[in-house]
């Protein structure tokens, strides 16, 4: 993997080091699906270290959320 030009700030000051960083920069999801800054496509297999593992913006799920959120 190469890593894209622009890299973000790092997060050291805000994120535990339990395990290691990738050298990517995610730009958005889709239901399993992670794409980089690059446009190259990535499997989300790292659902087990989230906060939940509902997958990215699934069609049936987003109107659901925004629904609760604004109650």
């Amino acid at each position: 993997m190469n890593a894209p030009e622009k890299v973000p700030a790092s997060p050291d000051p805000h994120v535990m080091k339990t395990y290691g960083r990738l050298p990517i920069a995610l730009s958005h999801g889709r239901g399993c699906w992670v794409w980089d800054t690059e446009g190259r496509k990535y499997l989300d297999g790292l659902g087990g270290i989230a906060v939940n593992t509902l997958g990215h913006a699934h069609p049936r799920l987003v109107p659901a959320l925004q629904d609760q959120s604004a109650s």
